[in-house]
């Protein structure tokens, strides 16, 4: 299994080498060359592959965890900032509205947060405060983009099939897990 995990990589650093450096277009990578262009390809895939190592050690490395957490954290706002405020065009973030982070983001965090409401959230009322903390915050970012007209949220012109395309999944996965969840207990 190390081999060939080493060759698929090596492999990718050929492509990736070949299609910035060389020219190779059918690599696609020359038109996809800004951090967005690589967050939109690699954050679920990622996310799916932490999730599983994170649930079965996230109480032994509890503090590694936040570590970490707090790494991305910084990191995050530090690209925000250069991407929004400073003009790194290599993030791609100029012009990304709320809209495109959610779409980016929603599945991903969905994913990330589901193992913490089955089991540790279900009785703490500070998941309870936060969620709602987080609804009031998403339903006022929602009514300015409709009718204040709010651009940086990217909510004008989506349609209700829009917000199914968005939701539907992350909404229904839960769903299908808790109500798994339930009916298996005795």
């Amino acid at each position: 299994m190390p081999v060939l995990a080493g060759t698929l990589a090596a492999l990718f650093c050929v492509a990736v080498a070949g299609g910035y450096g060389l020219g190779w277009s059918w690599t696609g990578f020359a038109d996809n060359d800004t951090l967005w262009d690589w967050l939109g390809l690699f954050v679920l895939p990622v996310t799916i592959a932490i999730l599983p190592v994170w649930y079965r050690t996230r109480r032994r490395l509890a503090i590694e965890w936040r570590g970490l957490g707090a790494v991305a954290a910084v990191a995050a706002a530090v690209l925000l900032v250069g991407g929004y405020r400073l003009g790194w065009t290599w993030t791609g973030f100029a012009g990304r509205t709320l809209w495109d982070w959610m779409e980016l983001l929603v599945l991903p965090i969905v994913l990330v947060a589901l193992p913490i409401l089955l089991t540790d959230a279900r009785d703490d009322h500070r998941w309870r405060i936060g969620g709602v903390m987080l609804a009031l915050g998403f339903a006022a970012c929602a009514l300015g983009g409709y009718l204040l007209d709010w651009d940086w949220t990217g909510f004008d012109g989506n349609t209700l099939w829009d917000w199914l395309h968005l939701f539907l999944v992350p909404f229904a996965l839960p769903a299908a897990l808790i109500w798994f969840s339930f009916a298996e207990r005795p």
